[in-house]
C-alpha cells in the first residue's frame, strides 16, 4: 500500500510539474515567434533601403537610358528606375513596355503578370497577344533606342540582357551583405538575376 502511494505521489507530481510548466513553455514560443517577425521586419526594412539606393544610383547612372524609354512609352523615369532597382533589365521592361502598348493594359498588370513567375510567351497568350509580333516591336524599339545611346550606355543595356539563371541562383558576384555597403562604391548596374522562362528579356 505504501509503495502505491508513492507511485500514486509521482504521478501527481509529473502532472503537476507539466501543467505548471506549460504556460512557461507558452510563453516561450510566443518570444521565439515574436523575435522572428521582428527579424522579418528587419530583413524587409534592409532590402527596401538597398532598393530605395539602388533606384537613387540608377536614376543618376542611367539617366540618358531611362530618358529614352520615357520618350518611346511614355512612361515616367521613375517608374523605369523602380523596375531597374527591383533588378528587371531592360530587355524585360521593353516586353512589359510593348505588352502593355498592344494591349492597353496598365504596365503595373504586365509586371505583376511577370512577378508571378509567367514567361512572356504565357503572358502573350493570356492577353490575346502573338509572342513573335511582341518579340519584333521589342527588337525595333531597342534598335531605335540603341541608336541614341553612346557606347558605354549600350554597354548597359547589354548587361542588363545577361543570362538568367533559376530562382535561387545568383549572377555574377555575390550582392553586398546588408550593413557591408561603403560610401561612393563603384556603380554597377543591377542585375535581375532570377529568370522564369519563356522569354531571354531580349
Amino acid at each position: 500500500m505504501r509503495k502505491f502511494s508513492h507511485v500514486l505521489g509521482i504521478v501527481f507530481l509529473s502532472i503537476f510539474l507539466v501543467v505548471a510548466a506549460a504556460p512557461v513553455i507558452a510563453q516561450e514560443e510566443e518570444r521565439e515567434r515574436a523575435r522572428e517577425e521582428e527579424q522579418l521586419r528587419e530583413q524587409e526594412r534592409l532590402r527596401e533601403e538597398e532598393r530605395l539606393r539602388d533606384r537613387e544610383r540608377i536614376l543618376e547612372n542611367e539617366s540618358k537610358i531611362l530618358e529614352k524609354y520615357q520618350e518611346r512609352f511614355g512612361v515616367d523615369k521613375e517608374t523605369l528606375a523602380d523596375l531597374r532597382a527591383r533588378r528587371f533589365g531592360y530587355g524585360e521592361i521593353s516586353h512589359a513596355l510593348v505588352l502593355s502598348k498592344m494591349t492597353e493594359k496598365p504596365l503595373d498588370e504586365i509586371v505583376a503578370m511577370r512577378d508571378a513567375g509567367k514567361g512572356w510567351g504565357q503572358i502573350a497568350d493570356e492577353l490575346g497577344v502573338k509572342l513573335g509580333e511582341a518579340k519584333r516591336e521589342v527588337r525595333r524599339e531597342n534598335r531605335r533606342i540603341r541608336s541614341e545611346l553612346t557606347r558605354e550606355e549600350r554597354r548597359t543595356l547589354r548587361q542588363s540582357w545577361k543570362e538568367k539563371v533559376r530562382p535561387g541562383e545568383e549572377v555574377g558576384a555575390p550582392r553586398p551583405k546588408y550593413g557591408e555597403e561603403k560610401p561612393g562604391r563603384e556603380y554597377v548596374p543591377p542585375e535581375r538575376g532570377r529568370g522564369r522562362g519563356g522569354g531571354k528579356g531580349r
